[in-house]
């Protein structure tokens, strides 16, 4: 077997996959779930001393086409899922501390997410969590249900200097590592994470769900809870893989968690390959269970086995390198479709759509006029069927 072990300062996680924090992290039935998974650690659902940030909404679930989850497809998962609805104190010197002993008896380290609002919220979460037995410290600086003048969640994560100033002040209370997440909308998450980086982070996360508006046009109102909610989804992972090339580019020396967007073991592999050291997942584990991670574990490894890989580190970061900047990407390379009559459908898509009117129908079939193809690809793109063959002329 590989060895799929990484590590975070001084804490090694038995593997890349960490359970991030959410609904799937929460409760003593889903955090048996998580130590059972198989996964590396799991992120507690957000300490936070805020008294409406720890009321959920019902109804706080929507989903966008949920027919693609199976498949892999491009839906979305839209929510008003809030904070952790127990009182700081309880929830760590009661449960925490409970959780953290069963899960290293499993090999797997808790981490502890907290929000404060001030500095003195930000020190009594910080010495809470380190005083009852968390192995990290993850800094909730994504979440998108908090108020415009709220100086926490994503409202303080736009803001560099007071991210620094956060980390600052949560590394000078505790020996622990402290993650920090950085925010995808709005900012540079670079520039967001060199200044937590500076403030101390020991790692960054990158990146999380956007804020999103769904409307019922009848009524001119939001849909179920009547306002805005966290929106994401598989299709993050090209935005989130982009960020992790960035860092990398960037040299930022302390180890990138791969965020949003994960939906397959595919999807993992591809945020080690862009320079991600691990990654966090919840939204695959909402619509799949936590039994997933054994799967992709087992996908991984059979991955790295064909490769020859023996470590995480024997391919972290390796794609990087083959990604062309615009100026060098070829702009003058022949290329042109045909299309094979026994696999068309004849929906006409292709005809309809191309920009060149290089499509036609002659003798009841599809032909492409080769002197009108661009060779812009957007017919075998559109096509269900397959039924297009794109070739360099």
């Amino acid at each position: 077997m590989p060895d799929l072990g990484v590590k975070i300062k001084n804490v090694t996680l038995k593997n890349p996959i960490i359970i991030a924090s959410g609904t799937p992290t929460y409760g003593p039935t889903n955090v048996k779930k998580c130590i059972k998974s198989d996964a590396a650690a799991f992120v507690t659902k957000t300490l936070c001393y805020t008294e409406w940030l720890q009321k959920q909404p019902r109804p706080r679930w929507h989903v966008e086409h949920p027919e693609a989850i199976e498949e892999g497809g491009y839906f979305s998962l839209y929510s008003t899922e809030r904070l952790n609805p127990t009182p700081p104190e309880e929830y760590a010197r009661k449960k925490m501390k409970e959780y953290v002993k069963e899960a290293h008896d499993f090999d797997v380290k808790v981490i502890a997410s907290i929000a404060g609002t001030d500095p003195q919220t930000w020190a009594k979460l910080t010495d809470l969590v380190t005083e009852n037995g968390a192995d990290m410290i993850e800094l909730n600086l994504q979440c998108p249900h908090v108020e415009k003048n709220q100086p926490t969640g994503m409202i303080a994560g736009r803001d560099p200097e007071l991210c620094y100033s956060i980390l600052d002040s949560v590394k000078k209370r505790t020996p622990l590592p402290v993650i920090g997440k950085v925010l995808g909308e709005g900012v540079d998450p670079i520039k967001v994470a060199g200044r937590m980086i500076d403030g101390g982070a020991d790692a960054v996360l990158l990146t999380g769900r956007y804020q999103g508006l769904y409307l019922n046009i009848e009524t001119e109102k939001p849909i179920h809870w009547g306002g805005m909610g966290g929106y994401g989804g598989f299709w993050q992972a090209s935005i989130t893989r982009k960020w992790l090339v960035r860092a990398s580019e960037a040299n930022l020396g302390v180890p990138i968690i791969g965020g949003a967007g994960i939906g397959g073991y595919e999807d993992i592999v591809s945020y080690l390959l862009c320079g991600a050291s691990s990654v966090e997942v919840c939204t695959a584990i909402i619509v799949f269970g936590h039994k997933i991670v054994k799967r992709w574990l087992r996908q991984i490894s059979a991955w790295m086995d064909s490769k020859g890989y023996s470590s995480i580190a024997d391919f972290s970061g390796r794609a990087v390198k083959n990604i062309l900047p615009p100026s060098q990407i070829p702009g003058d390379t022949p290329y042109a479709s045909r299309i094979a009559p026994e696999s068309c459908q004849k929906c006409l898509r292709c005809m309809e759509a191309c920009p060149y009117d290089a499509i036609t129908v002659v003798d009841k079939k599809l032909v492409v006029n080769l002197e009108r193809c661009d060779g812009c690809r957007l017919c075998a793109a559109l096509c269900g069927q397959g039924a297009v063959e794109f070739f360099k002329r």
